[in-house]
């Protein structure tokens, strides 16, 4: 089996301060905060006991890709992320299932949406580490 477990889930928000407030008052801990001006966007994470993550996306522009996904798609889920043990055989396992992929020969994999019921999957490999997780990045 290629996927093995969750490894996260990317929320779009319109506005990262509603986000966070939303998603602390049911009941989760904001780990940090990343600007990310580069891709105009805002980013809340929201770590878990077993090293899951909720990560919130707002966009900080008009100009950014995600201001644009939101003016055609609306908030919600944007991406789920599951572990996978060696991303090139999952790649292949998949496409000899008729998978439709994006990024094959990158380090960065997904499942289209038109196979996976509509949504976006990324394929994570076990070891590659976060840098907003592992602190490989500057917080805000």
């Amino acid at each position: 089996m290629p996927l093995k477990e969750l490894d996260h889930v990317v929320l779009l928000v319109r506005d990262i301060e509603q986000g966070v407030e939303t998603w602390t008052r049911l009941g989760l801990s904001l780990s940090h905060r990343v600007n990310n001006p580069d891709n105009g966007v805002a980013v809340a994470f929201f770590i878990q006991p077993d090293g899951t993550f909720l990560e919130l996306v707002a966009p900080t522009r008009d100009d950014s890709p995600y201001a644009q996904m939101l003016r055609e798609h609306g908030e919600g889920l944007r991406l789920l992320s599951f572990k996978v043990d060696d991303l090139d055989q999952a790649v292949v396992d998949l496409e000899a299932k008729g998978v439709k992929l994006r990024g094959v020969g990158t380090e960065r994999v997904f499942i289209e949406p038109v196979s996976a019921s509509g949504i976006l999957v990324q394929l994570w490999p076990r070891d590659r580490p976060h840098r907003w997780r592992e602190n490989l990045a500057p917080r805000t």
